[in-house]
């Protein structure tokens, strides 16, 4: 029993923010996609595709820097190519999303065979992992520094971007557009609302995070790529979106949520005698139950709303037969 208490440490919060990363981001661009009222649910293939091409761009731009822009242009671009064939020729979202999970998957399976030979896995010497960097002042603050401090600008960008979001969705005339479009598509058009562009806006923004999140993986905490590389994580991210309620602050603590539990299911490993194969399905076994709350959530919302109309109705019914009888 000691030894399984062993394990909550800060290291096991340095663990879990760091793979929380990739979902928080990705996360984010989903709950922005929710907000403008479009179903975002290939975030998958867009985190596969930035860990794939930030790499490749990191080996040969010869900049790991580089390589994460180039890595998020690839996700805006495949979000725009989203878009546009789900505005242009209105392919069901559901289908669109499966069918790019599937072609991203096995694509960077064929081109890391051709170009380098591999097929499981692929890294070179020369590709540098982002740096982590330590913040002045804060790293000197006991328990605080070493919680807050010693991640890199990836990590640390993910959480301004929850911030940045916040402001743009509920604090700028353009936020407002974004979430009238999402509650209300033909009334944001009557009114003068380009949905469409709005709509696109969302899915390249959500490509770039997403992609982000990706290159996070290959470059930003570790320095290689491997088939699948996401494994599941864009689908937890739709769930940490879901579970914060589309908004990026309760999406940013839902998936700081799930990265403590994946870097819990890593570390225990050390201390009990579980199958390994158990363990690793606890964070997708922590999504189930989620996504169990979350249909429970709307439920009972759903229900108190019900209520509160039932009641105004009951209300207004007594109040005219009490005028009807005055008369």
């Amino acid at each position: 029993m000691e030894g399984f208490f062993s394990v909550f440490t800060i290291e096991l919060v340095n663990s879990g923010i760091r793979l929380a990363t990739p979902i928080i981001l990705a996360g984010l661009g989903g709950a922005l996609c929710n907000k403008s009222g479009v179903l975002n649910l290939a975030l998958e293939s867009k985190m596969l595709l930035g860990a794939f091409i930030g790499i490749v761009s990191a080996f040969y731009l010869g900049n790991s820097y580089l390589g994460l822009l180039v890595a998020m242009a690839a996700g805006g671009i495949l979000g725009a190519l989203f878009a546009f064939l789900y505005h242009r020729y209105e392919v069901d979202l559901v289908i669109l999303a499966i069918a790019f999970n599937l072609i991203i998957l096995e694509l960077t399976v064929y081109v890391m065979r051709v170009m380098f030979g591999n097929v499981g896995s692929w890294s070179d010497p020369s590709i540098v992992r982002i740096p982590d960097f330590e913040i002045p002042l804060i790293k000197s603050i006991p328990v605080i520094g070493g919680i807050l401090s010693g991640y890199n600008i990836i990590v640390y960008f993910s959480w301004f971007a929850a911030i940045i979001l916040y402001i743009v969705l509920y604090k700028m005339k353009f936020g407002r557009h974004i979430r009238a479009v999402g509650e209300n598509k033909e009334a944001a058009e009557t009114v003068g609302i380009n949905a469409r562009m709005i709509q696109t806006l969302a899915l390249v923004l959500s490509g770039m995070l997403a992609a982000l999140g990706g290159a996070f993986l290959s470059i930003g905490h570790l320095k290689l790529f491997t088939r699948n590389m996401s494994n599941g994580r864009g689908w937890i991210a739709i769930a940490a979106a879901l579970f914060g309620a589309n908004h990026p602050i309760g999406t940013f603590f839902a998936g700081f949520f799930f990265g403590i539990t994946e870097a819990f299911a890593v570390r225990i490993q050390n201390v009990t005698d579980l199958p390994p194969n158990l363990i690793e399905l606890l964070p997708h076994f922590a999504t189930l139950l989620i996504l169990v709350f979350i249909a429970l959530r709307d439920k009972i919302k759903e229900s108190m709303a019900r209520g509160r109309f039932r009641a105004k109705l009951r209300a207004e019914s007594t109040e005219a037969v009490k005028e009807i009888s005055a008369s």
